[in-house]
């Protein structure tokens, strides 16, 4: 039996599919990437702002088609059952069975029964709050072969009125170390040359352990494993980055010098009104304390623009501050007004065409601003980790300043070494050459 996958939203949705897949193989089901040979399709939804929830429904249609071949179950897993229950059931009924977020251990029975047509319901969605990443012998990645995210912590305990996540995934929820370093153990082994760390907060691993552990001491155990390989950390929250972690990141040999750090905004009125436990002055003060502790850390950050009541003076504010402090990277959400948040009740909510002018004029904002940084690094030297070759003797791939998929790439001549000699995941020294706002250009100069 053939079992295709679909993986919607954000990393983290990514790293369930991964663990789904690896459920599935156990029970002796088989992975297909080719829908049309699939005789299951599992699609792990994303529902957390309406695009998302737009995209999971268009994605559930396109794909139900395949059930007039060779499809026998259509199974929609994530975040949208966990948010809509029931009404689902009437609205998209060319759907066979739904798993709620707490349920993916479950995909194997539940699947098993619905192909003997055993099942007695076809939504399963408890109160969220018991999944976390079980043990795999052999974890799958979709993503490509030399990199891959590791969740090290499932849910959320902060209460921002705009947010759903809490609702979805439940309260926080920590991984042992000692099954994250197994895990990780085993993607080096298999030649992985990248390792991204994603929870809702990874700032607060630990937080629910009473002391026995944090991110500093995660990373600090992690730093000592063998091998050429970058660990970096995405979703800190700007409150929990201690003095100590910055220090575990100066020393280590393997943690990049990246933050990820969405800081939503910065006016005070604004930001009490999202709920952040943030300050103006406390982000102010954070960003110094990281540029004095790692001068070169990258450090990337996002924004809301058009939240309930931020008014023309607030929005403007926020542009100052950018351009003040110089961000390496920037993403920008418009506000979008979810039902069964506590923010979608405050007035007045700004107009739905100014928070994309808002949103638009941010980012017309931060590309001069990153246009300015990348310049900053023509005549230097770069250690990058080489991803594809888009055309002969070209390269792309990035830097410790480069996240996948969000941030920019680097673009490499392969120079004398030549081609034949580089594989994807490789590390390579770079001379660099030429810069553009989300691109910066170079040559291969040795590959390390």
């Amino acid at each position: 039996m053939k079992i295709g996958w679909i993986s919607l939203g954000c990393p983290k949705n990514q790293v369930d599919t991964d663990y789904m897949i690896g459920l599935m193989n156990n029970a002796g089901f088989n992975f297909t990437s080719d829908p049309e040979e699939a005789n299951i399709l599992v699609i792990n939804t994303c529902s957390f702002i309406q695009p998302a929830t737009r995209e999971s429904i268009d994605t559930i249609l396109e794909f139900a088609q395949f059930k007039k071949r060779n499809c026998r179950l259509l199974v929609v897993t994530g975040c949208l059952p966990q948010r809509y229950g029931r009404e689902l059931l009437t609205s998209l009924p060319e759907v066979d069975l739904w798993l709620g977020t707490a349920e993916y251990s479950r995909l194997p029975e539940l699947i098993a029964a619905a192909l003997l047509e055993q099942n007695k319901e076809k939504l399963y969605s408890r109160t969220p709050g018991g999944w976390l990443p079980p043990h795999l012998e052999e974890r799958p990645i979709t993503t490509p072969p030399y990199m891959a995210y590791v969740k090290i912590a499932e849910g959320c305990d902060h209460r921002c009125l705009y947010c759903i996540i809490p609702q979805l995934k439940g309260g926080y929820r920590s991984r042992k170390p000692e099954e994250i370093e197994a895990e990780i153990k085993k993607l080096l082994s298999r030649g992985v040359k990248e390792i991204n760390l994603v929870a809702q907060d990874t700032t607060a691993y630990g937080e629910d352990s009473v002391g026995e552990f944090d991110l500093p001491q995660l990373l600090t155990r992690l730093d000592k494993l063998e091998g050429e390989f970058w660990l970096r950390i995405f979703y800190t929250y700007p409150s929990r980055i201690s003095d100590r972690l910055l220090q575990v990141i100066k020393e280590s040999k393997h943690v990049c010098n990246y933050l990820d750090i969405p800081l939503q905004h910065i006016n005070q009125r604004v930001l009490q009104s999202m709920g952040r436990q943030t300050t103006t002055e406390g982000i102010r003060k954070l960003i110094a304390r990281i540029r004095k502790s790692v001068p070169e850390m990258a450090i990337r950050s996002t924004f809301i623009l058009g939240y309930p009541g931020e008014t023309e003076e607030e929005f403007k504010e926020l542009l100052s501050f950018l351009e003040e402090i110089q961000f390496d990277w920037v993403g920008v959400f418009p506000y979008y007004r979810e039902k069964g948040t506590p923010a979608a009740k405050i007035r007045p909510q700004v107009h739905p065409s100014t928070r994309k002018r808002r949103a638009n004029t941010v980012l017309r904002t931060q590309q001069a601003i990153s246009l300015q940084k990348n310049r900053g690094l023509i005549g230097k030297e770069l250690v990058v980790m080489v991803e594809r070759e888009v055309e002969r003797s070209f390269w792309v791939g990035r830097s410790y300043r480069e996240a996948p998929e969000i941030d920019g790439l680097i673009k490499l001549n392969s120079g004398q070494i030549g081609s034949v000699n580089l594989k994807p995941g490789a590390f390579v020294l770079a001379d660099i050459k030429k810069a553009s706002p989300y691109e910066i250009y170079g040559e291969i100069k040795k590959i390390l």
